[in-house]
């Protein structure tokens, strides 16, 4: 008998879940130990979040067993889940936005109590300022999460998985909105509890950091487990072979087509996070902005979308002046952004697939303001065939779907209105490698199209494998812009600092 399976606190027996038209769990059998880090990947769709939401007592399962420690129990919610000593940080950070962060840190959990319903604020601060020196996590602690960074956010959904004290702590992709620093930070924490005989289980679609960070993996594959193995025994070809069943070629399609004629240029742009910056984006083109977390990447694409005023410079979209008052405004004039949370800006998770799909492109499938059901449905799928969505019913609630094909369904809404300029957020952002694939398969074959599409990303490799050039923006101002020829880490990153390179 093995080391893992004399420590097994918790094993998993035969669980299964069928949603309408889709069989998300197939018989799953797993065990997790305590004092080990274990890895679970899969593509979008393989069932990991199911898994998750099952032990989290968040939905219930058909058919299986759970053991703790040898016993059978169940999980009917979160309390159970808890009682159990099941902590969880969720894929989807799910904070109450006009709560500050000690609030949304202790949601779902007794907060500590004066006399009868009053809240003890004093000691409330004192628990979740301790939650945060052990993770080396700084946060103001007053302001409406709904003012805080995308980074800050995602500190405050790990620090509510430490609010009570666990035995078993599962990490659905919590480091998707990390910097590397703050990574630096989880990893440290990971390590913390597993010295102290906790059992994490890790997930994430980024395979270098569990290939660093666990001690066993198991591989999903269509809601089944297909390969489980010690970490040491594996690369990250051999894990890709096991997730999508055959090797993945390459990360990136090759280009196509030619790139055209200028169709956006920007001169001095300005307002209160941009300073001076000029460039311009052609037909076919990708352009990728570089840049560290925080330098004004988003804010670029936010302040060309109409979100955000610019205070100065001048835009042309093909010749003409273009100074958006609003996305909607962007959107006629065939703008149109992809944002960096789809779930939060890009989708109403309530409403059915072909509802969002055909979301900006009301006026074309509308006659004197009734709406031609048969027609936005023969739409919506015409635009989820050209982005390769899997999809049992298009009348199912987008919520249903993976986090690749909801992103898919995102750039389905964007394809429908047929842009001159596609900008794209971090548009891979909790992505499986082989939905990726996909996507900037997607992306090559809008530019081949004659789409100029701007690109953000903080994942250097990304930016590096789809842009034609490169600006790199520092402190909101532009440092530099870059043929895409001969660029690797190195240089990308000294770009990104606004250091040149002989």
């Amino acid at each position: 008998m093995s080391r893992h399976q004399q420590n097994e606190v918790l094993t998993i027996q035969g669980l299964s879940k069928q949603y309408p038209g889709v069989r998300a769990l197939k018989g799953v059998d797993l065990s997790f130990s305590s004092g080990e880090v274990h890895g679970l990947v899969g593509e979008n769709g393989a069932g990991k979040s199911t898994l998750i939401k099952i032990l989290a007592g968040i939905v219930k399962a058909d058919e299986g067993t759970l053991l703790f420690n040898g016993t059978p129990r169940e999980i009917h919610n979160s309390k159970d889940a808890t009682r159990l000593g099941l902590s969880f940080i969720h894929q989807e950070l799910n904070l109450v936005n006009y709560f500050n962060a000690m609030e949304n840190i202790f949601l779902g959990h007794s907060y500590p109590r004066k006399v009868g319903p009053l809240v003890d604020w004093r000691q409330l601060r004192a628990q979740t300022e301790a939650i945060l020196a052990t993770l080396h996590i700084e946060l103001p602690l007053d302001q409406p999460v709904s003012y805080l960074s995308a980074v800050e956010r995602a500190m405050v959904a790990i620090a509510r998985a430490f609010a009570v004290s666990g035995s078993i702590y599962f990490m659905d992709e919590p480091a998707t909105a990390l910097t590397d620093i703050e990574k630096e930070k989880l990893f440290a924490v990971v390590q913390n509890l597993k010295a102290q005989g906790k059992t994490v289980i890790y997930v994430t679609h980024n395979l270098d950091d569990i290939l660093r960070i666990t001690d066993r993996v198991t591989v999903m594959r269509d809601g089944q487990v297909v390969h489980r193995a010690a970490t040491e025994t594996l690369t990250k070809d051999t894990l890709i072979r096991h997730m999508i069943g055959k090797p993945l070629e390459s990360a990136f399609p090759p280009r196509q087509g030619t790139i055209g004629t200028p169709v956006l240029r920007v001169e001095h742009l300005g307002n209160e996070r941009l300073s001076d910056i000029s460039f311009s984006v052609h037909a076919g083109e990708i352009l990728g902005i570089g840049g560290l977390v925080g330098a004004g990447r988003t804010e670029l694409l936010e302040t060309l979308f109409g979100v955000r005023a610019a205070t100065s410079g001048t835009i042309y979209l093909n010749n003409r002046p273009f100074h958006p008052s609003s996305p909607k405004d962007a959107i006629d004039r065939g703008v149109v952004l992809v944002p960096e949370e789809r779930r939060k800006g890009g989708l109403v998770l309530s409403r059915s697939i072909y509802e969002n799909i055909t979301l900006m492109s009301l006026p074309q499938v509308s006659r004197m303001g009734f709406l031609n059901h048969r027609y936005i449905r023969e739409r919506a799928e015409s635009a989820g065939k050209s982005v390769r969505l899997k999809a049992g019913e298009y009348s199912h609630h987008v919520s249903t779907l993976s986090g690749g094909n909801q992103q898919k369904v995102v750039f389905a809404k964007t394809v429908m209105q047929q842009p001159s300029i596609l900008m794209l957020d971090e548009p891979s952002k909790g992505v499986d490698v082989g939905a990726r694939f996909e996507i900037y398969s997607i992306i090559r074959e809008l530019a081949s199209k004659g789409t100029a599409i701007i690109v953000v990303s903080s994942d250097f490799n990304e930016v590096l494998g789809l842009a034609d050039r490169i600006m790199f923006i520092r402190d909101g101002k532009m440092a530099s812009v870059r043929e895409n020829r001969d660029i690797d880490q190195e240089h990308y990153l000294n770009y990104c600092y606004g250091r040149e390179i002989s």
